[in-house]
Parts: C-alpha cells; sequence; structure tokens
C-alpha cells in the first residue's frame, strides 16, 4: 500500500507558517496576512524570544538581559535611553533589568563625564564572563534559524532589514515633524 504524500495540511503545525503562493487577495491590494512582511518579523521574534528563554534559563538570562548583554558587549558603554530605543524597551522594564543586572553583577551604571544627568551602562568582567559563555548557545540558535536561507541569503536578509529600518527611521522623522508644524505647542521629543 502506497504512502500518502505528507502535505502541510496534514501537518498542522507546518500548515501554520506555510507561506501560501501570492493569490488574488493580494494583487486585489486587499490585506494578506500570509505576504505581510510585519506579520513574519513578529513570528520570527517570537518564536527566537522563546528559544531564547528556554535555551538561557539555567544562566538566569531573559530576553532583556541577553539584548542588554549583547548590545553593551558590541557598543561597550551605552546610556540607559539609548539601549532602551535600541533594544526596543519601555522605561519601566529597562529600569527593572538593569536594577536585576547590577544586583547580579554584570553591568554597572556610570556617570557621564560630559552631561551628569546621563547614567551610561557598561559590562563588568562577569557581565562579559557570562555573554561568552551563552554567546555559544545563541550563535547555535542564530545557525539553525538561518539554515535553510540560500547562500547569501543572511547578507541579503540584514541589508534588507537596514533599509526597512532606515525607511521607517526617515518616516518617522516627517511624521514628527508634520506634528510639529501644524501643532507647535506638541511635545515630539518623547516619541
Amino acid at each position: 500500500m502506497a504512502r500518502a504524500k505528507r502535505t502541510s495540511q496534514s501537518n498542522p503545525r507546518e500548515a501554520a507558517h506555510a507561506v501560501p503562493p501570492v493569490g488574488a487577495a493580494r494583487e486585489a491590494g486587499l490585506f494578506d496576512l500570509d505576504h505581510h512582511v510585519f506579520y513574519w518579523m513578529t513570528q520570527v521574534m517570537n518564536g527566537r524570544d522563546r528559544q531564547i528563554n528556554s535555551e538561557l534559563r539555567p544562566y538566569r538570562i531573559r530576553v532583556p538581559e541577553w539584548r542588554i548583554l549583547a548590545l553593551l558587549k558590541a557598543r561597550h558603554s551605552l546610556s540607559i535611553g539609548e539601549t532602551a530605543a535600541t533594544i526596543g524597551l519601555d522605561h519601566a522594564t529597562m529600569s527593572r533589568t538593569v536594577d536585576r543586572m547590577a544586583r547580579a553583577g554584570h553591568l554597572l551604571r556610570l556617570s557621564d563625564t560630559t552631561d551628569l544627568r546621563v547614567t551610561r551602562l557598561s559590562l563588568t568582567a562577569a557581565g562579559t564572563k557570562l555573554f561568552d559563555e551563552v554567546w555559544p548557545i545563541v550563535a547555535r540558535l542564530n545557525r539553525e534559524a538561518l539554515v535553510r536561507l540560500p547562500e547569501g541569503g543572511t547578507s541579503l536578509l540584514c541589508l534588507a532589514l537596514a533599509e526597512i529600518q532606515r525607511a521607517m527611521d526617515e518616516t518617522w522623522r516627517h511624521a514628527k515633524e508634520n506634528v510639529r508644524r501644524k501643532h507647535p505647542d506638541t511635545d515630539t521629543t518623547r516619541d
């Protein structure tokens, strides 16, 4: 007896992540979730966050801590505001995360030498050691996630995402300028 060919319809998990071909809805200009880039970005980041939380649990690191570790390892010293904006944390979550990491001895809060109102963050030796311990785990997760991309796909994806970010930054900057022109009394510095 011949076995039936397995399709994404026979596996609900695969079906949920299968991208169907561009259909009539998209051609007609209607919303098509399966071809909405930001839907897929959200799915990828949610999946990655679950993996990181699971894999780094023995180190008592969650996604916010990992992002701060990685950013400070790469940039060495950033203000709390720069760090929060770069990794996408709100003020309250950033404050709690920094407090936890400082208590654990993984980072230092330093006064900025040119502006005493600014607090900068920097990894301690223990924070750098922790990064060095968990980086191989995250690097493995990265390789596993990107394994299906064609040769050069990772570089192309990074380039495409950087261009999307630049376009969004430019659009956001113009939108804030328009608000300031139309409503000069509106504070747009907090956005």
